[in-house]
C-alpha cells in the first residue's frame, strides 16, 4: 500500500516523565503500520522528543529509523551506563534529585540551582543522540510547546524553530532543572501551559483526524490522603487543565460552527484517544523512575494499544470521531455523538474507545 493512500493522522502527544516511553510505544505501532500515514505532530515534554524524534527521521525517509531512534532513546533514558554519558558525578546527582522530589512535597525542598549548581542536564545529551535537529527543517509540521517562566504562557515552536534548547524546555520540570533561557527569556516545562497544544494542529487542517495520547489520567478512583497521593492526584490536575481547556474550546468553536458557515473546517474535525495507560500499568511505577523494566512495561503497553486502537477504528478515520468529549466536561457534539459505538464507554476503561 502507497504512503498516498494511507489515512493521514494529526497527532499530540502528552508529556508525562517516563510516561513517554508509553507514548512512544503507541508510536511504533502507528509507523508499523501501512494503513496510516503522520500527518503533523505536536508535543510536549517528553512528547516533544517523542515527536522530534519522529519527525527527525521520517524527514529522511524512514519509519524503520523513526522506531529505531524511539527505542533507542528510552533505552538510554532507562540505561544508567549510558545515560550517565561517562559523569561519574550523576549517580549522586540523581539521588539528590530524587530526595528533593520527596522534599517539594514536604515543603523543605532546595532549588535546583542550589541541588544542582552546575545546570547538568542528561537528557540534553540523549535528546541530540537521537533527534537530528537539522533535519526538522525538512520534516512534516511540528509543534513543541515551553511555558515561560516570567509570563506563565505557552510559547509554540514549529517546524525550523525547534532547536534542542526548545527540546530541553520542554521537558524541563522547575523542581529538578534550571531554567532553559532561549532569546533572552526563561522557559520551563510545557506542560503547565499546553500539553499538549492541540490548537496547531486544526488551524491549517481542522478537517483531519486527531489523534491524542494521553498520559495523565483524567480520574482518580478514591480521593487520596496521604501526601505523596495528593501530591500526584494534583500534578495529574495540573497536567491535564491544559488538554482539558483546549478540548472545550473545540467543542464549542465546532457547536457554533455547526449551524453556520464552516471555513474553518472544524465541523468536520475528528478527535481520537489512546491512554492514558490502564491503571494496573501506571501502578508499577511513577514518571520519575526509570527502570528498564519499567521503560519496557510502558513501551509494550503503548504497542498493544496503538495496535488496538487501529484494529477497532481505522475504519472510523475518515469518518467519524471516537473521543466522547463530554468525558472533558465539554458539550457532546451532537451528531458524531450519535455515531459512537455502542461499547465505546466499555473500551474507555481499558484506554481505548473514547481513548
Amino acid at each position: 500500500m502507497t504512503t498516498s493512500r494511507r489515512k493521514p493522522l494529526s497527532i499530540a502527544l502528552q508529556g508525562g516523565g517516563s510516561y513517554g516511553a508509553y507514548a512512544a510505544g503507541v508510536l511504533e505501532a502507528i509507523l508499523a503500520s501501512r494503513r496510516v500515514s503522520i500527518a503533523q505532530l505536536s508535543g510536549t515534554s517528553a512528547g516533544a522528543v517523542n515527536a522530534a524524534i519522529v519527525a527527525s527521521a521520517l524527514a529522511r525517509g524512514s519509519t524503520t529509523d523513526a522506531r529505531r531512534r524511539l527505542k533507542g532513546f528510552w533505552q538510554a533514558v532507562a540505561a544508567p551506563a549510558v545515560f550517565d554519558f561517562g559523569r561519574g558525578t550523576f549517580g549522586p546527582l540523581e539521588q539528590s534529585w530524587r530526595e528533593n522530589m520527596a522534599l517539594w512535597i514536604g515543603g523543605r525542598a532546595l532549588s535546583p540551582y542550589q541541588a544542582n549548581p552546575l545546570g547538568l542536564d542528561p537528557l540534553r545529551d540523549a535528546i541530540a543522540a537521537h533527534v537530528d535537529v537539522d533535519a526538522l527543517r525538512h520534516a512534516i509540521p511540528l509543534s513543541v510547546t515551553v511555558t515561560n517562566v516570567r509570563t506563565g504562557l505557552p510559547r509554540v515552536f514549529r517546524d525550523g524553530d525547534v532547536s534542542l534548547d526548545a527540546l530541553v524546555a520542554s521537558a524541563s520540570l522547575p523542581q529538578l532543572f534550571q531554567a532553559v533561557e532561549i532569546g533572552g527569556e526563561p522557559y520551563w516545562d510545557g506542560g503547565y501551559s499546553g500539553n499538549p497544544t492541540l490548537r496547531t494542529l486544526v488551524e491549517e487542517h481542522a478537517d483531519r483526524d486527531v489523534l491524542i495520547v494521553q498520559l495523565t489520567p483524567n480520574e482518580a478512583i478514591h480521593a487520596p490522603r496521604d501526601a505523596v497521593g495528593i501530591q500526584r492526584r494534583v500534578n495529574e490536575i495540573v497536567f491535564n487543565a491544559s488538554l482539558v481547556a483546549e478540548i472545550q474550546s473545540l467543542a464549542a468553536l465546532r457547536e457554533v460552527a455547526r449551524d453556520g458557515d464552516d471555513p474553518t473546517g472544524l465541523r468536520r474535525l475528528r478527535l481520537h484517544r489512546i491512554g492514558p495507560p490502564r491503571a494496573d500499568v501506571l501502578a508499577g511505577g511513577s514518571p520519575l523512575e526509570r527502570s528498564p523494566g519499567w521503560i519496557a512495561r510502558l513501551m509494550d503497553s503503548g504497542r498493544e494499544d496503538g495496535r488496538s486502537f487501529l484494529r477497532r477504528h481505522h475504519d472510523d478515520l475518515g469518518v467519524r470521531e471516537t473521543l466522547d468529549v463530554a468525558a472533558f466536561g465539554a458539550a457532546p457534539w451532537p451528531v458524531e455523538k450519535a455515531r459512537l459505538p455502542a461499547d465505546a464507554g466499555a473500551r474507555s476503561q481499558a484506554g481505548l474507545g473514547q481513548a
